[in-house]
């Protein structure tokens, strides 16, 4: 994997603060067009995307959140000023495996697309 170490640092900042419900370093590690594109919302099924405000309030709600979890970084694939990194992360419960988007933007790579697979361990 050759890829930029901010790559990796802003994945770990964006995980960290979201298990720790530190909304204001979330925010910031946060493209202002973020996107949160999910299948099922706990118990609801179909496609679910959550913007930008609506994550972070689902964080603030303790819906999302709150637990810590491992995080396993796959692969970066690196064009440019656009990452996109396969990521397992896992927690007591759940399991996500997560394709995250991230764009440079003024010298700071941000986080755009979160789109998580989760699923309940066994």
């Amino acid at each position: 994997m050759n890829c930029s170490i901010a790559i990796i640092q802003a994945i770990h900042t964006f995980v960290n603060a979201a298990d720790t419900r530190n909304t204001s370093v979330l925010a910031a590690v946060m493209h202002d067009a973020y996107q949160n594109i999910q299948d099922g919302f706990f118990e609801q099924k179909g496609i679910f995307i959550f913007s930008k405000t609506r994550y972070i309030e689902l964080i603030e709600t303790k819906r999302f959140g709150g637990s810590p979890r491992t995080i396993k970084i796959e692969s970066i694939d690196e064009r440019g000023n656009i990452a996109i990194a396969k990521v397992i992360l896992e927690s007591e419960l759940l399991c996500f495996s997560s394709n995250i988007t991230l764009v440079n933007e003024n010298s700071e790579w941000k986080v755009l697309y979160n789109v998580p697979n989760i699923r309940k361990k066994s």
